[in-house]
């Protein structure tokens, strides 16, 4: 089996695309840590999408992926707060609600310092969303 790892750009799609035709159906896991699209990320990439713009951007992705993913494999999709609803649903509607296996919490960060004189919510956990391609033919325990 094969395992991949994305920083997910604009430019993956074409890259994900191109390993359909030889790797389709036979890679075991995949990480995708997308742009939490907060117009705030380090990496130079876009991470300013209006919702919708976003929206289509992981689906694409995530129908990529689902292609290339063994009916045993997995993936795995680090993600804040900011969109974690929506790519909860958009994951349930591309892999189905069955396959949904965890949503696994991160603390990333403790409410100390400086950010305890924040006069807003601290962001200290990160989420990563985990599916399996098929959850019955896997030995993953719920």
């Amino acid at each position: 089996g094969y395992f991949a790892h994305f920083i997910d750009s604009e430019g993956n799609l074409l890259a994900l695309h191109s390993l359909k035709e030889e790797f389709a159906g036979k890679v075991k896991l995949i990480y995708i840590d997308p742009p939490y699209n907060t117009g705030s990320d380090a990496f130079k990439y876009n991470d300013s999408f209006n919702q919708s713009t976003w929206l289509t951007f992981m689906k694409n992705r995530l129908q990529a992926a689902l292609t290339l993913l063994s009916e045993k494999g997995a993936i795995y999709v680090h993600i804040d707060h900011h969109q974690l609803g929506y790519l909860n649903v958009l994951l349930d509607e591309v892999f189905g609600k069955e396959n949904k296996v965890q949503v696994i919490a991160i603390k990333t960060a403790s409410p100390a310092g400086f950010k305890t004189v924040n006069p807003g919510p601290i962001d200290v956990t990160e989420y990563i969303l985990f599916y399996t391609k098929s959850l019955n033919k896997n030995n993953t325990n719920k």
